[in-house]
């Protein structure tokens, strides 16, 4: 077994997915992969040693994490030279089919590696080399940074020189940026970003999501999707009327008409979209691997009916301040709001928009081979709805990707529909009140859904006996409140205590489940993750 050389904090990122993976094991959700189709005379052993110099330069390419006492960690591991047999395959989309596959092959996060790499020719001079990491050590940018040093590692091997000489000594690591983050909060440094939040945030409504169907316990992440398209022509002109409230991006107009159908369609004015951050805003950072992205609220209130105009307006600050109060982790963000929450739901939003800014070149040449990228796209949703788009000019185009196990395909067909036809309707009047809009999923679906739509966002009124903590009753009870009193690190814990409430957060949630498997009682993990009290998880039992 290769040796471990250190042991470092994880961050807060690699926390929450080292957290969803004991929620939902032997998934492949968070895998990331991309396909390199390298067409010219290969040299295997110079692609072999580029590849392993890659895995050496980054530790976090070499990296697990564990949970070590209360906290979890990444336990850095000794570098060594990558295996990389060659397998055949009679044609580039065979091969593409089987690099799928392997991409949807889950990782262990506290065995790895976390990295995998396979080679498969399908020609004298033609040959798809995969790349598959789990996104606990790697982000979308981070493909291009491997990229890039692959291809330059590459043309130096072929020509014998050694290769670590060829690129300068990474000034930092990522269990750095990771020691670095926890810093900057236990020194109160983010404290003003945590005022913003709580300030915007304050009362934020989380109405559900009109949901065509019941999910499963277990839900597949299986998507349904549709394709979008924002003309560039009516970006433009909405961009150009908004201009007297600052630059508004073709993202920004995205936003906004993705805001309004969600107002329209869940008939709720108070509107959260989660939107990605790349993370890196030192200079240091943009050339490592690892895993920076975070998830940013943004929230849109259209509870005056204003103009799409004034929506636009306020899309733009919104946006403007969120990023600017980006550092703080979404964790710990639903955590200090102490966000209610449910089982298999995101706190906060269940939604996502993003525009690919993708750090892969269309081609690149190394030693008279010539690459040519492919994402490797998994069909599996991390939020309820996720907008994808990308970005050329004006133009938007994408698709609109939503959970199978929630909605169907006619939903996500409506959605689409949608979002270009708020966005149409704005271009031709941009003074048109948010309620005139054409919204063909709130339109067709209201009347249906209006009574469904009152039970689900009805406040949930607790049974639980007012101002009163209780002794436990029973030997569940007894077992349960002595797990507590550990975890929380507390004397006494009533049976009537909110888990969060009384100071627990995901990882302890976690830790109260492995410390019961200790002792033989398996508590069922989507159900501690929720909110809930001492009676109410014995009661399961």
């Amino acid at each position: 077994m290769t040796e471990d050389l250190y042991v470092l904090p994880a961050s807060y990122g690699q926390q929450r997915l080292w957290l969803l993976e004991q929620i939902d094991p032997d998934t492949p959700l968070y895998n990331e992969a991309v396909g390199l189709r390298l067409r010219g005379p290969l040299d295997t052993a110079a692609l072999t040693a580029a590849m392993s110099e890659v895995v050496a330069r980054h530790e976090v390419l070499r990296s697990v994490l564990e949970l070590e006492g209360a906290e979890v960690v990444q336990v850095v591991r000794e570098a060594e030279p990558l295996a990389l047999p060659v397998h055949e395959a009679d044609s580039h989309e065979l091969a593409l089919a089987q690099a799928r596959e392997l991409a949807a092959v889950p990782f262990d996060l506290g065995r790895g590696p976390l990295v995998r790499c396979r080679l498969t020719r399908t020609g004298p001079d033609d040959h798809l080399f995969t790349v598959v990491v789990h996104h606990a050590v790697a982000d979308g940018w981070s493909l291009g940074v491997l990229l890039a040093e692959l291809t330059t590692l590459y043309t130096e091997a072929v020509r014998g020189t050694d290769l670590s000489t060829v690129l300068p000594e990474l000034a930092v690591q990522y269990a750095d940026f990771a020691a670095w983050q926890k810093e900057r909060l236990d020194t109160g440094e983010l404290d003003g970003q945590l005022d913003h939040w709580r300030e915007r945030l304050a009362g934020v409504a989380q109405p559900a999501l009109p949901t065509d169907r019941v999910p499963d316990a277990a839900p597949e992440r299986g998507t349904v999707q549709a394709p979008l398209r924002l003309p560039a022509a009516m970006v433009r002109q909405l961009r150009a009327v908004a201009g007297d409230t600052g630059d508004v991006t073709p993202f920004m107009v995205a936003l906004a008409a993705y805001a309004v159908v969600l107002a329209r369609w869940t008939r709720s004015p108070d509107v959260v979209v989660g939107l990605p951050f790349a993370g890196r805003g030192q200079e240091e950072l943009e050339s490592l691997v690892g895993f920076f992205v975070n998830t940013v609220p943004v929230r849109v209130d259209l509870s005056e009916d204003p103009e799409f105009t004034a929506v636009l307006g306020q899309v733009r600050a919104r946006c403007v301040d969120a990023y600017g109060n980006a550092d703080v982790p979404f964790e710990l963000l639903v955590e200090t709001l102490k966000l209610p929450r449910r089982s298999g739901h995101t706190p906060l939003t269940q939604t996502m928009l993003a525009v690919n800014n993708t750090w892969l070149p269309d081609r690149a040449e190394a030693a008279g081979v010539t690459i040519e990228p492919t994402t490797l796209l998994q069909e599996r949703a991390h939020f309820e709805i996720t907008v994808d788009l990308d970005g050329d000019g004006d133009e938007l185009t994408g698709a609109v990707v939503l959970q199978a196990d929630l909605f169907t395909q006619e939903t996500a067909d409506l959605l689409a529909r949608s979002v270009t036809a708020v966005l149409r309707g704005a271009a031709m009047a941009p003074g048109t009140k948010v309620s005139a809009l054409p919204c063909p999923l709130a339109d067709e679906r209201a009347a249906a859904r209006e009574e469904e739509a009152v039970t689900e966002t009805a406040p949930v009124t607790s049974t639980r006996p007012a101002g009163q903590t209780g002794a436990p009753r029973s030997a569940t009870e007894i077992m349960l409140a002595r797990l507590w009193t550990e975890v929380l690190e507390r004397d006494t814990v009533g049976v009537h205590e909110e888990f969060y409430a009384a100071g627990g957060n995901s990882l302890r949630a976690v830790r109260v489940v492995m410390r019961a498997r200790e002792q033989g009682v398996e508590l069922p993990m989507e159900r501690v993750l929720g909110e809930h009290t001492i009676r109410e998880l014995a009661e399961l039992l």
